[in-house]
């Protein structure tokens, strides 16, 4: 693991780690982007696993989160799914091109990581995708009941009212992880409360360009997570990418099938899904782009 300092998409200085293999040339870069509240240490553990597998990995932490925490202040979700996951895409690019080789791009997006990626600039530099539990936001894709309810109390009055008193969304009030920079959870509570998420941000005009994907993307979503990921939502993602002239690929993951009882939104990248679940992540997409391998 070697540290890394890398500019976003305007310029913003962002801090990340690569994971290089020690026992065999690299043959992919893999970009692993993170979910809302979830620093780039939890990835670690899945980044040192791709690793030994030949892959050259970068993790990293939105402005305003983990390692940049000290800058929180104004650091938004329109600056995070635009100019963070471009630099990051960006950065593995350059790395893919090093000494005059050329070598696959595997991006891999967890939750805001993979819901991010239609406001993405360089989308035609990824030759494949997994995005796990990455949904198109809005409250109505939700479940009927109890799931939707709550959803549109989060995005409508909770988070609202927290950055109101607080100045921020504390990791407690969103259910674990690290706290988001006000600007962030704003952006987050407009986009989930409009039908056309980030489109109808005025603020995002032009940056919406899933057509120019013309990799291969498996989206994924879990049997037990109807808080962040159901399937409605992740469904609506998937059709974002319907024009590009890339492929979509729509999995689902049920827990007993792979040995597990519970998932859930974070189970995937946990250590304990080190012997079934990251196999069949890496292996379902190496079949579809051969190249991964080397």
């Amino acid at each position: 693991m070697r540290p890394l300092n890398f500019s976003a998409n305007d310029a913003h200085q962002l801090e990340g780690h690569w994971f290089e293999p020690q026992y065999r040339p690299t043959h992919a870069v893999a970009v692993i982007a993170p979910a809302t509240g979830v620093p780039q240490r939890y990835y670690h553990g899945f980044a040192r696993w791709l690793a030994h597998r030949g892959y050259s990995v970068l993790c990293f932490d939105y402005r305003g989160m983990g390692t940049h925490r000290a800058s929180n202040g104004r650091s938004g979700m329109r600056e995070w799914v635009r100019h963070d996951l471009s630099g990051a895409l960006l950065a593995a690019h350059a790395r893919s091109t090093e000494g005059g080789q050329t070598l696959p791009v595997l991006w891999v997006g967890h939750s805001l990581g993979g819901n991010g990626l239609p406001m993405v600039r360089g989308l035609e530099h990824i030759d494949a995708a997994i995005t796990v539990g990455s949904q198109f936001g809005y409250w109505k894709l939700w479940p009927r009941g109890w799931h939707r309810m709550v959803t549109r109390v989060f995005f409508k009055r909770w988070i609202p009212l927290c950055v109101r008193f607080t100045g921020r969304l504390p990791g407690w009030a969103l259910g674990g992880g690290e706290a988001l920079p006000g600007a962030a959870a704003l952006d987050w509570s407009r986009w989930g409360m409009s039908p056309g998420y980030f489109q109808d941000d005025p603020a995002c005009a032009g940056w919406y360009q899933p057509h120019h994907f013309r990799g291969h993307m498996q989206m994924w979503s879990i049997d037990d997570d109807k808080t962040f990921g159901p399937v409605d939502a992740v469904d609506k993602l998937a059709a974002c990418f319907a024009e590009s002239a890339g492929q979509v690929e729509r999995l689902h993951l049920q827990p007993r099938a792979v040995g597990h009882k519970a998932v859930g939104h974070f189970g995937v990248f946990k250590k304990t899904s080190a012997s079934r679940i990251w196999p069949l992540l890496l292996q379902r997409i190496e079949a579809e782009v051969p190249r991964l391998r080397g």
